[in-house]
């Protein structure tokens, strides 16, 4: 069995499904995605969609929420932040359901992302969507800081931490850093910033756990 991560795909449906493909991905593999499915990019439902099809063949997957997910839920349950939400590309998560009405995004939308959680153990590694309070007395139950942390050096307990790595996305990173942050560092962040259109960024990170070989789709 192989293990493959991909975090923040922005809506870039179509760099998700080349990244499935390039690695030709089977059902005794394992798929972590850590988040940020949704907004600025143009196909959010089609990942959707995708994440919906993976499930119903049964490819073993494991899927986190990130703080795009948590917006858009928020949105749901209190109207009043719904412009947060298109402050951060939710219209374009509405424009790919075709709809401006919030509203009209079908349930089962809604449940698949409601079921989507915030941490995963696998191996040695921790996965979260953007950082990990290892001070607080039980890390695992700060979701706030797993969602909407930028700073995960202000959280980093070596000695708690251990032997374990930690895997997440929520920070666009530079090929380059990414790289990097794979041969020599512990918290590894795997976010190309698929949506930016600069040099080092605009692709889908994957990364092969076993061999911690990344590679680069667009």
């Amino acid at each position: 069995m192989r293990t493959f991560i991909i975090s923040d795909i922005h809506g870039d449906n179509e760099a998700f499904r080349k990244a499935l493909k390039h690695v030709s991905l089977k059902k005794d593999d394992l798929l972590i995605l850590l988040g940020d499915y949704i907004d600025r990019g143009f196909d959010s439902k089609g990942v959707l969609d995708t994440i919906m099809l993976l499930i119903q063949h049964d490819f073993n997957l494991i899927c986190l929420r990130g703080n795009h997910e948590q917006m858009l839920l928020d949105a749901i349950a209190d109207k009043s932040q719904i412009s947060k939400w298109f402050i951060n590309g939710g219209d374009a998560t509405l424009s790919s359901f075709l709809t401006s009405s919030i509203e009209k995004i079908p349930y089962k939308y809604i449940e698949l992302i409601n079921s989507f959680r915030h941490y995963y153990l696998h191996a040695d590694y921790i996965f979260v969507h953007a950082a990990l309070n290892m001070k607080a007395k039980d890390p695992f139950e700060d979701t706030e800081t797993m969602l909407w942390s930028r700073t995960q050096e202000d959280f980093i307990d070596y000695e708690w931490l251990g032997d374990r790595k930690i895997i997440h996305g929520h920070n666009p990173t530079s090929k380059d850093d990414i790289l990097n942050s794979i041969a020599h560092e512990k918290i590894i962040c795997i976010d190309n910033g698929v949506f930016l259109k600069r040099i080092g960024f605009g692709n889908i990170c994957i990364l092969e756990l076993e061999n911690l070989n990344a590679q680069f789709i667009s």
